[in-house]
């Protein structure tokens, strides 16, 4: 049996959660939009609306996640989900609604968060099968120079230095 190590069960620990997650911000969105009672804003529509689109991708991601052989496109969703997660938050600060609102969408932003730094830090494991342990690092060397011949004495005989004249 193949023991997991601890990136890989925290990315499976954050795809579950998201699943879970996911299936709540459908039906909570679901419910904001079909109750009677719920009185539509258009920051509760906004919510609405993006909370049946991040719900649907995080349904995706979390199994992406569950299956994980190919992180980049955990990470690729990661970043689509945090995006997701933002607009509501960006429109509404726009839209200058109140804390209540602000805190709800913050909120919101934490998993996708959570679920890229999972899919980030298990790409950056390496696996010890993927290096093979006879192989040792490769330094480049520059070559070494040439030796230089030593130095030959000139065969003309020195010439005794001249003074320059001076003028009286």
């Amino acid at each position: 049996m193949q023991q997991k190590t601890r990136t890989a069960s925290f990315l499976l620990v954050i795809s579950w959660i998201y699943i879970i997650f996911s299936l709540g911000m459908i039906a909570f969105a679901l419910y904001n939009l079909t109750n009677v009672e719920v009185r539509l804003t258009f920051a509760g529509v906004t919510d609405a609306v993006f909370f049946l689109i991040g719900g649907a991708l995080g349904v995706l991601a979390g199994i992406f996640g569950l299956v994980s052989k190919h992180l980049k496109r955990c990470r690729l969703m990661g970043l689509i989900l945090l995006a997701i997660a933002a607009v509501p938050l960006l429109i509404n600060l726009l839209a200058g609604e109140t804390l209540e609102t602000y805190w709800k969408n913050i909120a919101v932003m934490v998993l996708p968060f959570l679920y890229l730094l999972a899919a980030l830090i298990k790409r950056s494991e390496r696996s010890p099968a993927a290096i093979p342990a006879d192989s040792a690092p490769y330094f480049p060397v520059a070559p070494a120079p040439a030796p230089q011949p030593a130095e030959q004495p000139e065969s003309k005989p020195a010439e005794p230095e001249t003074k320059p004249e001076q003028q009286p």
